[in-house]
């Protein structure tokens, strides 16, 4: 049986998935309409979730004494999964938002954006002892911040999430490089790696999750979101990578 965080998160990605189809159909779902639908979705699934919370919780404090220790931990992981959930499908209403309204570009300070997406992944990287090396000199760039802030977020998830290395030797690098078209900004790991043979698919909804079964899925959107956002900007998004060689993300924004 499939664990209910996965659960959720392969329905999160088929939302979007419908969500896509539709708006390419001859008579095309407005994006109003969409992110109306959504919201009734989310609202309906958060009423039972809080359920299976609420009453586990409550299992927990007024029967604890009753449960052996096997008991007590069925109960911690039902409360943490319906937590997970919980948080998914906050997560899945918020980029719905974000992927359906324009771009509002503004001239955004990248080193700005990549300490905001460090501090957010902040326990990751001090748990896992992850090295973060930061170009010094990374520019001011025009782009709409919120969606630029999601599409580094991705990048630097999926560095971490795809990390197998001991504790202190893992390795992200991030930096810039900018010409008379634009600025080219690359994600750097030493993790797992992906076979060139698939690179076109972790782009995909839900394509790592096809990749890489065994850790549960991982962000199965994350890719697929920084690709979206990367091109509403008019840029382009690659990967450089190979088995245990690690990954080399790149996105171009114009100038």
């Amino acid at each position: 049986m499939a664990h209910p965080l996965h659960q959720a998160r392969g329905w999160g990605v088929r939302v979007i998935e419908t969500m896509v189809k539709s708006s390419e159909s001859e008579k095309p779902v407005t994006n109003e309409e969409l992110v109306r639908l959504f919201g009734v979705l989310s609202h309906d699934l958060k009423s039972p979730i809080f359920a299976v919370d609420g009453f586990s919780d409550l299992l927990l404090g007024d029967y604890a004494d009753k449960l052996d220790a096997e008991g007590q931990d069925f109960l911690n992981r039902i409360r943490s999964s319906a937590q997970q959930m919980k948080r998914v499908l906050d997560e899945m209403s918020h980029l719905v938002k974000l992927l359906s309204r324009p771009n509002a570009p503004r001239p955004t300070p990248l080193r700005e954006i990549v300490e905001e997406v460090l501090h957010k992944h902040n326990f990751m990287i001090e748990e896992g002892g992850v090295r973060v090396d930061v170009a010094a000199d990374l520019p001011v760039i025009n782009a709409d911040a919120e969606k630029l802030r999601e599409a580094i977020g991705a990048l630097v998830s999926n560095a971490l999430f795809f990390n197998d290395r001991p504790a202190g030797e893992c390795r992200i690098a991030i930096d810039c490089t900018s010409d008379s078209n634009g600025y080219r900004i690359c994600v750097r790991d030493n993790g797992i790696g992906i076979d060139p043979r698939y690179a076109p698919q972790v782009f995909e909804l839900g394509g790592m999750s096809k990749l890489d079964k065994a850790r549960g899925g991982g962000p199965g959107y994350g890719l697929y979101l920084a690709k979206r956002i990367v091109e509403s900007h008019g840029g382009e998004i690659t990967l450089d990578s190979s088995l245990d060689g690690g990954s080399r993300f790149c996105f171009t924004l114009p100038a």
